[in-house]
């Protein structure tokens, strides 16, 4: 989103007043004009549920403000996360004539509420599982596309890139059963590559252990294909390092590495 710093600070000067005291229940848009959302804390992460709707902000330097267009199309919805932990989903329709160009997404409209984990811990407590659960449901209706794809014996696996949010990585994974035989789940592990195999001796691997998984299927039955989500504890990648994706099968052959 080109000049979005000198844009927001502009927007921000005549944005009216009763905005910030209104009530949003379905945001619209259209494709002659552009619709700017002021949310509470820099915006971290921005999906849309369907793609005649179009959401951009400034991935480089976070700031709270996003750009909404559309295109005519069925209702749909924004899932956004803030730095602030804030996560909200918001309806969306199109509307060929727009009444307001400039929306305050305050906490009124969050679905999951704030919440700081204690200090060198990784057990999950209730309320997280809970905040955890509803993001992962909102990843599973909203993702409509996957960068990974590997085929082995008519079993397919998808997977979406990293989706970062406060201190967690999530995974959106897709195993396609399209053969005569049940899929059994040996295990799905992601790894951590240093090096590379042709010096053996600098080569590691390093599990990345998923502190939450959500609808991850023991069997994915013949013809069915079963979405699912990994929750990571957030990590980076060196200049020298690369991910590694293992999805084995049990008492089976038809093994993915990628």
């Amino acid at each position: 989103m080109k000049n979005t710093a000198i844009s927001f600070c502009a927007l921000m000067s005549f944005i009216p007043s009763f905005c910030q005291n209104q009530t949003i229940d379905t945001l619209f848009a259209n494709e002659h004009q552009i619709v700017s959302l002021f949310f509470e804390s820099p915006i971290e992460k921005g999906i849309v549920g369907s793609d005649h709707f179009v959401f951009t902000y400034n991935q480089e330097t976070p700031e709270p403000l996003g750009l909404l267009q559309a295109q005519k199309g069925i209702e749909s919805n924004l899932l956004v996360l803030t730095q602030n932990g804030g996560i909200y989903s918001l309806v969306l329709a199109y509307r060929d004539s727009l009444s307001s160009f400039h929306n305050y997404i305050d906490s009124s409209h969050k679905f999951v509420k704030n919440t700081t984990p204690e200090k060198d811990s990784l057990s999950i407590k209730p309320t997280t599982v809970n905040g955890y659960e509803k993001l992962c449901k909102q990843l599973l209706r909203n993702t409509t596309q996957f960068n990974q794809l590997k085929t082995t014996g008519n079993i397919r696996l998808k997977m979406t890139n990293s989706i970062y949010h406060n201190n967690e990585v999530y995974v959106v994974y897709e195993i396609k059963n399209a053969s005569a035989i049940d899929y059994r789940i040996g295990q799905l592990q992601l790894l951590k590559v240093l090096g590379n195999t042709k010096r053996k001796a600098s080569y590691q691997e390093i599990p990345v252990k998923p502190i939450h998984s959500f609808r991850m299927p023991k069997i994915v039955a013949q013809g069915n294909t079963m979405r699912f989500v990994i929750v990571y504890p957030k990590f980076t990648l060196g200049a020298n390092q690369s991910l590694k994706t293992l999805l084995q099968e049990k008492d089976g052959s038809r093994n993915f590495t990628f």
